[in-house]
């Protein structure tokens, strides 16, 4: 692995952003342990349709970056930002690409958050997935108390060793004492 980064942090931005490009061969898997993991146990992202640690992982190169920012318009710093982005991405000589993001937008002297998730293993490649899912979270009482909703899709491992696909939605109420 050879890689460079560059930070820049001030009273209204913070920025990471990260730039890899790396070897894979002898069955050696760089992110073995990423978003996607879970799933690849019973099947892995790729036309051979068997687990991750029986799937073939071609000799070759990738080169991987990540970029995580977050803006504040009005300096109140910390982890509250009105913007946040984070994505993760590899693209690989054999073919395949991956992406991993997340943009959550803060509204409303930020009572309101909204954000919207996406994942893609193994695009460009028959057997790909791709999950989304969005989130909305509305904070009353001075921030105390919060109502929140979810929803978006996702895969349920079979005994068959497939993934079949579905979706999910949920709603609760929370109290935020660090606020």
């Amino acid at each position: 692995v050879v890689g460079a980064g560059a930070d820049a942090v001030t009273p209204t931005l913070d920025m990471r952003l990260r730039l890899e490009m790396r070897r894979q061969h002898g069955g050696f898997r760089q992110g073995y342990f990423g978003p996607d993991y879970e799933l690849a146990r019973f099947k892995g992202a790729g036309p051979e349709g068997v687990p991750l640690a029986e799937s073939p992982f071609p000799d070759g190169y990738s080169a991987h970056g990540e970029a995580e920012v977050g803006w504040d318009a009005v300096r109140y710093g910390g982890l509250s930002k009105h913007l946040k982005l984070s994505l993760g991405a590899e693209a690989f000589s054999w073919g395949r690409f991956d992406v991993d993001g997340r943009v959550a937008v803060q509204l409303f002297a930020r009572s309101l958050e909204v954000a919207l998730k996406g994942l893609g293993m193994g695009m460009g490649q028959p057997g790909a997935r791709y999950l989304g899912s969005a989130e909305v979270r509305w904070r009353l009482l001075g921030g105390k108390l919060y109502a929140m909703g979810t929803g978006g899709t996702l895969l349920f491992p079979t005994p068959e060793g497939t993934l079949r696909p579905g979706a999910f939605a949920s709603v609760g109420l929370g109290v935020d004492n660090a606020r």
